[in-house]
């Protein structure tokens, strides 16, 4: 870090962590808690961040530790126990994860949250009636609520409960038509009832509301290749392997699907593909044998069949299959040997099924349990069988699909305890603000920087080591680059003590402050910017989007301040004036915190108060913001990005009126602006302007962002 661990500000460094949390760099976020807990260790609230970080890095040993730690300091903070609980739940240590839900429910009887959890839990569990009471006690609490309906028709399936199951689907479907998960778990129950035609339906609306899940796209092959449009199953195994290059099943029955028409080198890649990943999966072996014993690869083929057969014994087509591939060679003694071999496993396989029915038989005869005679493994299989669950270990299904799970198994249950708590999006949420920064998201298929003159001009003049980008859409650091900024924030410092600085220093430095979320430093860098030179475009323009960057993760915490700096003395005076006699403020550090006096108030008045409060200080943020945004314009009015960051404040405001107005203007200035068009419909959409959205949408769509067509869908039922 920047700074010797016993002279920092824990308050801010601890804000600065949850900046970097909230923007998802978790392992930067990691770094902040790390210096807070060294100076304070006794502080309760580090660990909860940093546990909530290792949720999202998957170490869920590593969040459960820190979430203990943190209720051992305070245990009353109740957030902790529902960290620890989804810790212990994904390590499946169910009972421990029970007592963390309950918990948190003594505290708070009825948090959804936790009662859904705990109801999840249960069925995890396979303790079926406790997460069915829990399920229905959710569902008698929040009747509008489409996961407590969807997480109990998971749990119905898994009983075997279709009918039910179907009903609790449509509900969820009834309450949410955007949820992709529902339609995918109903195309998959319609599926198993034969009715193709419409599941297909169901799952053609799963992959339109998601279109990069893979598992859908696999599902949908399966219910294609039972209509016999076998050469669109095997492009949706194409389209989920390119999401998914990895996934077994893809390559598997893909791999199937090109045996059948004949494509046996592409279809023995995927098998090999199944088999790189899992050594021991003798179907993807058994189905590569055939294929090579079919196009020459005779010593491949035996080798694939030893596999087989040692895995098992019992199943002599194995050994029937290797014995004519060795007579191919010349091999005629290990052939022999192979078909005497292959007529004794017969035989005796024929004897012990022969024995287990009539142990069967007898047993029936008496009314005894059937426990011990039921048939083993090998036992005959129904012609009609076309496909396998991937869990089955019956080698006699080694050429059937396999259908592929919605989630794995630590998925089963859907739930919004996954993805970012503090700020679930949906499929409609506005593009986000467009920012100065060195870096562009290099995944994304469209690679568009719309030109504008004044960061042409600054690049073109290489005031600084990079070239900036106007994007919005920023990709997570990695550590290299992280430890790369922290490391120029060190040599501008050293600069600007040397030399008192000037604007260009400051303005690199805010950059990199920017970049590793200490946006109060940005801000303050970009006022000394502006201070020695009060006509930079660039520090405006980025100084409004850390202001109400800064402010959304003040509100996501639940912190109510004014950040102050010299040129923010309007902003507290009136801060000040407007929150009246009943409130006071507070100076510390850097900032002014204001708060509620709420000891002579009811609860009631307290939240209404709070809440206004909040609302206030969120409007003079906001206008401090749109007040930069309006510099850059009156410097530059033909500055595009000014138009839409400001329109997108308006709409964060609830200003459809104004955010539609410079949406508008931003459309003008740069007709191909799909951003512009794609939040200009939301905008529509939102006053009831159905049609006009739709071509706004659409608008997106054609220029390339793909997300609109989702919402396009959507808005066209």
């Amino acid at each position: 870090m920047t700074c010797a661990t016993a002279q920092i500000n824990t308050d801010r460094v601890l804000a600065i962590g949850r900046n970097a949390l909230y923007f998802e760099d978790y392992v930067l976020s990691i770094q902040y808690f790390n210096d807070v807990i060294g100076v304070k260790p006794y502080l309760a609230e580090p660990y909860l961040y940093r546990s909530i970080a290792k949720i999202y890095l998957e170490d869920y040993l590593g969040a459960s530790q820190d979430a203990t730690a943190c209720l051992e300091r305070n245990p009353f903070i109740t957030t902790a126990h529902q960290v620890r609980g989804i810790a212990r739940q994904n390590m499946r240590e169910y009972d421990a994860a029970i007592e963390d839900f309950e918990a948190g429910l003594k505290d708070q009887p009825e948090n959804r949250t936790f009662l859904r959890a705990l109801a999840v839990t249960y069925a995890l569990k396979e303790e079926y009636a406790k997460a069915d009471s829990c399920f229905q006690h959710f569902i008698y609490l929040c009747p509008n609520e489409p996961s407590a309906y969807l997480n109990r028709a998971q749990m119905k399936m898994e009983l075997g409960d279709s009918v039910q199951a179907l009903e609790l689907l449509d509900k969820v479907i009834a309450l949410d038509k955007s949820s992709s998960f529902a339609f995918a778990l109903r195309g998959m129950l319609l599926e198993q009832q034969g009715k193709h035609a419409e599941a297909l339906a169901d799952m053609n609306m799963a992959i339109r509301l998601d279109p990069e899940q893979p598992t859908f796209y696999i599902n949908r092959a399966l219910i294609r290749y039972n209509l016999e449009d076998l050469a669109n199953a095997v492009a949706d195994y194409d389209q989920a392997l390119e999401y998914d290059p990895n996934s077994t099943v893809g390559h598997y029955n893909r791999g199937l699907l090109r045996a059948q028409v004949g494509d046996r080198n592409r279809a023995i890649d995927d098998f090999t593909a199944v088999i790189a990943q899992e050594p021991d999966n003798t179907f993807a072996i058994y189905n590569r044998a055939i294929l090579r014993d079919e196009v020459g690869e005779l010593e491949g083929a035996i080798e694939d069949y030893t596999l087989v057969y040692e895995q098992h014994p019992n199943y002599f087509p194995v050994l029937y299959a290797r014995s004519e591939a060795r007579r191919k060679l010349g091999q005629n003694k290990q052939s022999d040997d192979d078909y005497k071999l292959a007529f004794a496993v017969q035989n005796r396989v024929k004897s012990e099924h022969e024995a287990r029915e009539k142990a069967r038989k007898a047993a029936l005869e008496r009314g005894d349990t059937l426990a011990n005679v039921q048939p083993e493994e090998d036992a005959e299989l129904t012609d009609d069988e076309r496909t396998r669950k991937e869990s089955e270990r019956n080698i006699r299904k080694f050429n059937r699909l396999m259908t592929s799970g919605v989630g794995d198994e630590s998925q089963r249950y859907s739930s919004e305890l996954r993805g970012r708590v503090q700020d679930k999006k949906g499929n409609a949420e506005l593009q986000p603000l467009f920012v100065l920064t060195y870096y562009e998201k290099t995944d994304e298929t469209r690679q568009l920087i719309y030109f504008e003159k004044n960061l042409s001009d600054f690049n073109r003049a290489a005031l600084l080591s990079r070239r900036l980008k106007c994007v919005c859409q920023e990709p997570m650091l990695t550590q290299a680059q992280v430890r790369a900024h922290f490391a120029s924030i060190d040599d501008y410092s050293r600069f600007i003590g040397l030399n008192g600085g000037n604007a260009i220093s400051y303005f690199g430095r805010s950059l990199d402050y920017m970049l590793v979320q200490d946006y109060q430093s940005a801000i303050a860098d970009l006022n000394d910017v502006l201070l020695r030179k009060d006509n930079f475009i660039l520090a405006y323009f980025n100084r409004a989007v850390l202001r109400f960057r800064q402010l959304e993760v003040d509100e996501k915490a639940g912190m109510a301040s004014v950040r102050n700096s010299d040129s923010d003395e309007e902003l507290k005076n009136t801060a000040l004036k407007a929150i009246g006699s009943q409130q006071a403020a507070s100076v510390q550090g850097n900032g002014i915190s204001i708060r509620l006096n709420t000891g002579t108030m009811t609860a009631q008045e307290s939240a209404r108060l709070e809440s206004e409060h909040l609302a206030r200080v969120r409007r003079l943020e906001c206008e401090l913001a749109v007040r930069d945004l309006e510099k850059v314009i009156e410097l530059d009015p033909q500055f595009v990005y000014a138009y839409y960051n400001k329109a997108f404040i308006a709409a964060k405001l609830n200003d459809l009126d104004a955010a539609y107005d410079d949406f508008s203007r931003a459309i003008q200035l740069y007709p191909n602006f799909a951003e512009a068009y794609y939040n200009r419909g939301l905008i529509l959409l939102r006053q009831g302007k159905t049609k006009a959205g739709i071509a706004d949408l659409s608008k997106a769509g054609e220029l390339g962002l793909a997300q609109a067509y989702s919402v396009l869908k959507r808005a066209q039922e």
